[in-house]
């Protein structure tokens, strides 16, 4: 088998979690966000984990069939699609008891008439645009419209009322100006007789109680990124790791890889590592980044290839085709985070995190 495997660390992921939920008021209940396979990292393992510890009060997710997989692995909890769904994930979500995000007379109606046909009582969170532009009821008028509706639909529960910051990092003064029209919005939705959980804010807002409301909605900070406020309380959780496939040594004026984007300036030493692009490791790490070998920083020279990279290991003694090479996480000390690869890649955490594919094994430790 090839070497190349990701390890997560459950462990960090749960103390993750526990220091979240220590920095968020008693209060306060707190919704992990496990979308995208747990943005990378295992879903079902680590919703189990983070219920079996008492520190979730729900789970969000994207699409019906990432909550499915949840139910399907024994999740009890609350489970809530963020995300628009046509008319059959809506049904899905009903017959899995899982709450849905909701902007449209449609959708209730779609919910409504199938919680009365199957004798339940479907969830719902009512989605609110405040900002964003993405999806949600927006004006005052379409959300009495909704509002008005929802009075006639008996089977279906305003579980929640939720909205999403769009600038929480950077824009202070816009995300103070969404918390403003989601409170208005909230007021007209409690004198329409409703009164459900509210949430507003992810993780870069969620250690702001005046933004916490009902209930926070932890994602990227679960994952130990994104949160300078609790730097060295969280942290990466995962480990991606390979073995080298040869080592050879150059001469100076010697090139390397594709387009011969490397020259050698000395005699070097290059180590092939059977990883690249097309396992989803970013192919513009090219000449950038580093792996780590023996705890050290080795340079990638040449370009990423689909299925192996090259490093310059000339400066690190006694290095052999049994010495384990890590391109993502901690070694003897040092570290490479998905943020430093990101700003080299000029991407976001999230997709270094959850953007390696499935011919990389994952392995769930801890």
């Amino acid at each position: 088998m090839r070497p190349t495997v990701m390890r997560i660390s459950l462990g960090r992921l749960i103390e993750n979690a526990r220091v979240l939920r220590a920095n968020v008021a008693e209060s306060v209940r707190m919704m992990c966000v496990v979308k995208a396979d747990a943005y990378g990292h295992g879903a079902a393992p680590y919703a189990l984990a983070l219920e079996r510890e008492g520190l979730a009060d729900g789970f969000a997710v994207a699409i019906v069939e990432e909550g499915r997989a949840l139910r399907e692995a024994g999740v009890k909890g609350m489970i809530l699609v963020l995300g628009d769904g046509g008319a059959d994930s809506l049904r899905e979500g009903v017959a899995l008891d899982i709450s849905q995000a909701v902007d449209s007379v449609e959708a209730l109606d779609v919910l409504e008439d199938c919680a009365r046909r199957t004798g339940v009582t479907a969830k719902a969170h009512l989605k609110l645009d405040t900002g964003m532009s993405r999806i949600g009821v927006r004006t005052d008028a379409e959300l009495d419209r909704v509002l008005n509706a929802w009075r006639g639909c008996p089977h279906v529960a305003m579980e929640g009322c939720f909205t999403h910051f769009c600038v929480a990092d950077t824009d202070p003064d816009f995300t103070e100006r969404q918390n403003e029209r989601f409170d208005a919005m909230l007021a007209r939705v409690h004198a329409a007789g409703f009164m459900p959980i509210a949430h507003a804010a992810a993780s870069t807002a969620m250690l702001k109680p005046a933004y916490a409301h009902d209930m926070v909605r932890a994602g990227i900070a679960l994952y130990g990124s994104c949160m300078p406020e609790l730097e060295g309380q969280i942290g990466g959780a995962q480990t991606l790791e390979s073995k080298p496939s040869r080592i050879e040594t150059i001469e100076a004026g010697d090139t390397v890889g594709y387009g011969r984007t490397f020259t050698a300036g000395r005699r070097t030493k290059v180590m092939t590592v059977p990883i690249g692009y097309g396992d989803g490791y970013p192919r513009i790490l090219s000449n950038r980044a580093s792996v780590l070998v023996r705890g050290r920083r080795a340079p990638i020279i040449g370009r990423v290839c689909m299925d192996m990279l090259m490093a310059d290991v000339t400066d690190i003694e006694g290095v052999t085709l049994d010495d384990t090479v890590v391109l993502l996480g901690r070694q003897d000390g040092e570290e490479i985070t998905p943020d430093e690869l990101a700003a080299l890649a000029d991407t976001i955490p999230y997709e270094i995190m959850l953007g390696f594919l499935p011919r990389v094994p994952r392995v769930i430790e801890d």
